[in-house]
């Protein structure tokens, strides 16, 4: 097994499985703009390597990742415009998953919130073990959902069932994620990485041409939408972002 290291992501190659793993566990992998970029150069360096078919998107440690990282560095007070500046990174992030045309699947275990979601949902599939939580909190803190999730959520579950989860930031089991098609596969905790193993081998063994080409054609179908969506969050977003409600949640976090 090949690994290549940075600080905040790093590439693991197993024959024709590149894994990309979100690697800052003792912040749960929060996400960051830098995390972010690395994430966006991770999936264009496996989409040029010829050996790898199917590419993995995955946490460090016990959970997949905890949200944005609201300790980042940035201007004090936080302005617009570095927020609209930062959100890009982010957004680029979820574009290049979306336009890779290798299949990327999700591997999630513990907790996924606020942007773990939108990157779990612009995956092409997911995995998750029995003890995951996903949980889309980002109007609960005085944020409006980022990463495109404002079209991949109801493109699965449907509008007023996404407006539900998005506007109470409901905290959903594996089980519910999947009677509600958002995930593909629940394995036991004890067995996921064997059962998830078994099924990445069983996809990168399918002819891969037919895969990328149906997938090219399903998400340019969707995502003229989503990237609709996605340039109106570059404008809501930042607005939020200097609200009083947001404002008093980072104030919250800040002095933990």
């Amino acid at each position: 097994m090949d690994q290549i290291a940075s600080d905040v992501v790093y590439i693991s190659r197993d024959g024709s499985i590149g894994s990309i793993i979100l690697n800052q566990p003792k912040k749960k992998n929060a996400i960051s703009a830098v995390m972010m970029d690395l994430l966006t150069e991770s999936l264009h360096e496996l989409e040029q390597d010829p050996e790898v078919r199917v590419i993995v998107l995955r946490g460090e440690g016990e959970n997949f990742c905890a949200g944005g990282d609201l300790d980042q560095p940035g201007p004090k007070p936080m302005t617009a415009e570095f927020s609209r500046q930062s959100l890009r990174r982010y957004l680029r992030a979820t574009r290049e998953i979306r336009s890779t045309s290798k299949p990327v699947v999700a591997l999630v275990r513990g907790y996924a919130v606020g942007g773990a979601v939108s990157l779990m949902l612009a995956c092409d599939l997911v995995l998750l073990s029995e003890g995951s939580r996903i949980i889309p909190n980002f109007c609960k803190i005085g944020l409006i959902p980022e990463m495109g999730l404002m079209s991949t959520l109801p493109a699965v579950v449907g509008p007023q069932k996404a407006k539900e989860i998005l506007f109470f930031g409901e905290r959903l089991s594996a089980a519910d994620c999947l009677q509600l098609g958002i995930a593909n596969r629940v394995y036991p905790e004890e067995r996921f990485e064997e059962e998830a193993k078994t099924f990445l081998e069983k996809l990168a063994a399918l002819p891969n041409l037919s895969l990328r080409i149906t997938k090219g054609i399903m998400n340019s179908s969707m995502d003229t939408q989503l990237n609709a969506v996605m340039e109106a969050e570059s404008i809501g977003s930042p607005f939020c972002s200097q609200g009083e409600e947001f404002k008093a949640v980072a104030a919250r976090f800040s002095k933990k």
